[in-house]
């Protein structure tokens, strides 16, 4: 089975394991809950997205230090060339992280140093950096974006609009993304995971080149039109999906209708830890839904790569590390 060596759409809180969790609230002296694991993973069916979110409660309580946010990095991306992986972009709010003092730079510091670290040890990986405007939190986005432009090309890659779809309408956020599109600042944006297709339209209004989750699409012919000829990815989390009821049952998850409309697809996790699951089971759980093949999986990886936002010098190293790998492992 092909393991998955491409994700786009990961968040780094979303990521923590059990043992990283318990270490930090004792070295913090915050009394852990009677079943930790249970607080961190969400449950197979949550009554909708903002259920979902309750798991990130004890994350963003523990990584409000620098010290903690520089370790998780670490070992996430430590934990993610162990599975092989090729590339990788984790994502994480900066303002989310500020309750104890840290400013954003100082978040955004602290996890640049953790994936620097883990990539002393792990130089084969490619990791990229994403930082999160929360959905409500206007008055943090000045901040997220003069971060994102001043690590931009140090690690960060690009910036995301994340956080409780619908709860302010998408084209309230059309003055901050002209922002980032005239300075320069790569974007995707969560869309269409909450039931709006419209959301999708707006955001690829923005200019986004990858819309997060965005199944809703499948709901309008205008949308999969539109999406087709923008040529924007596809992050498709299936786990997480069925989970915040973004879709009914496993069926129905739209990931082999877009695929077969011609869309650029991608697999990813969301949050490993929250939803339970890897790259690779998510290529599991595809293969016995939809029946993708290994080849399908490489192609959809490919695809990754190309909507990486990364220069085109190392996406060509990526593609050729990519496709020698597969060629590995068909021999």
């Amino acid at each position: 089975m092909y393991p998955g060596r491409v994700e786009l759409h990961l968040h780094m809180d979303g990521a923590l394991t059990e043992a990283f969790a318990r270490e930090c609230l004792k070295q913090q002296g915050i009394k852990e809950p009677e079943d930790l694991a249970a607080a961190l993973a969400a449950q197979p069916l949550c009554e909708n997205l903002v259920d979902y979110l309750k798991c990130f409660d004890i994350p963003l309580r523990i990584l409000q230090y620098a010290e903690t946010l520089e370790r998780c990095a670490f070992d996430l991306v430590c934990r993610l060339a162990g599975q092989g992986y090729v590339y990788a972009e984790l994502r994480f709010a900066p303002a989310s992280h500020c309750a104890k003092g840290l400013t954003q730079q100082q978040a955004v510091e602290a996890v640049l140093r953790g994936i620097r670290a883990a990539r002393v040890q792990y130089p084969e990986i490619g990791i990229g950096l994403l930082l999160c405007f929360m959905v409500g939190g206007d008055a943090d986005h000045e901040a997220t974006l003069n971060a994102a432009r001043q690590y931009l090309g140090q690690g960060v890659v690009g910036v995301d609009m994340a956080g409780a779809e619908g709860m302010v309408p998408m084209e309230h956020y059309r003055p901050l993304f002209a922002r980032a599109k005239a300075e320069g600042i790569p974007f995707t944006i969560h869309a269409g995971e909450c039931g709006s297709w419209e959301n999708i339209l707006t955001a690829l209004s923005f200019g986004a080149r990858r819309i997060g989750h965005s199944t809703a699409a499948i709901r309008s012919p205008q949308c999969m039109e539109r999406l087709r000829e923008s040529g924007a990815a596809l992050e498709c989390c299936f786990t997480s999906n069925l989970q915040t009821r973004a879709v009914a049952t496993p069926a129905e998850h739209p990931i082999r209708a877009f695929q077969q409309a011609g869309l650029r697809v991608t697999v990813n996790t969301d949050n490993p830890t929250v939803s339970a699951t890897t790259l690779a089971n998510e290529h599991r759980v595809l293969a016995d839904q939809f029946g993708f093949s290994d080849e399908e999986f490489y192609r959809m990886d490919r695809t990754a790569l190309e909507a990486a936002f990364v220069g085109e010098g190392e996406r060509k190293a990526l593609l050729a590390r990519l496709e020698t790998l597969w060629a590995e492992g068909q021999s």
